[in-house]
């Protein structure tokens, strides 16, 4: 699937509203409501989705803060309707014991409920993952397009929603779920719906009580100048299912196994006693 650039400093390319290119011109996200800092500070990449006309994916994890949307959806389902929660970022769970002890294990941002002179009272984590784009670097069109206010004919690029799930998703999520898992606190990942849609079928488990992975799917639809945000569903399993889902291939039973040996046996060393 090709997609071409779809978003640029929090608005769509075909934009060309002064707002739009304010932020343009002064390198700024709307959704972080500061300076993109997509790689490098000075010279951003602030490219927020890839998109066909009427459907974005997103590619930069900023670009799910629109609102504080994910915040208010995720504190409702850990903690309930009306509780006052603080979202705090970049939060490490894991420390290296040594000399030095070294703490690992970012979550994105950690979910905290508060009483009512502000004191934390239970937590949950909140991961966000966008998806990488394969192929040649896109930062020429992407320069094009800030210099010449259009696209060039090469904008387009292919999700690699392969390796978005397999390669960076899941080694993120072997490592931090288990933590919740086992303290009972809950862990959300939010996906766009095109990357959910992408990604293998899990079973799903009934309710948020029963859930230890719970996936918040957001679609990114064109609504007048602009791309909009909306939860569109709410998937709860548990994580046995994940690692199962995401795993890199499916093992082979063992006959099928004998079987393929078989068939090699032409091409292989054989050991005497």
């Amino acid at each position: 699937m090709l997609l071409q650039i779809g978003e640029t400093f929090g608005h769509a390319v075909d934009n060309h509203g002064k707002q739009a290119w304010r932020d343009r011109d002064e390198k700024r996200c709307p959704f972080r409501d500061a300076p993109c800092n997509k790689g490098n500070n000075a010279d951003p990449l602030g490219i927020c989705s890839f998109a066909t006309e009427k459907r974005a994916t997103v590619v930069c994890p900023s670009r799910f803060l629109e609102e504080n949307r994910i915040f208010r959806d995720a504190a409702r389902i850990a903690f309930g309707e009306g509780v006052k929660t603080a979202a705090v970022p970049e939060v490490r769970v894991l420390t290296i014991p040594g000399p030095r002890p070294k703490k690992i294990g970012k979550i994105d941002f950690m979910l905290t409920s508060l009483d009512a002179d502000g004191k934390p009272q239970d937590f949950a984590a909140l991961e966000i993952q966008a998806v990488y784009i394969s192929g040649k670097s896109i930062k020429p069109a992407f320069d094009h397009y800030l210099k010449n206010r259009k696209l060039p004919a090469d904008a387009s690029r292919r999700p690699d929603f392969r390796s978005s799930a397999q390669k960076r998703l899941m080694p993120q999520l072997s490592l931090k779920v288990p933590i919740f898992r086992r303290w009972g606190k809950k862990f959300f990942v939010a996906v766009d719906e095109t990357f959910f849609d992408e990604m293998p079928s899990m079973r799903e488990v009934d309710g948020v009580e029963n859930s230890e992975v719970t996936w918040l799917v957001y679609g990114f639809e064109k609504e007048g100048s602009d791309f909009a945000m909306r939860l569109k569903r709410v998937v709860f399993t548990h994580w046995d299912e994940v690692v199962a889902a995401l795993r890199e291939g499916v093992a082979p039973k063992p006959a099928e196994m004998l079987s393929e040996l078989e068939a090699g046996l032409g091409r292989a060393r054989i050991v005497s006693p």
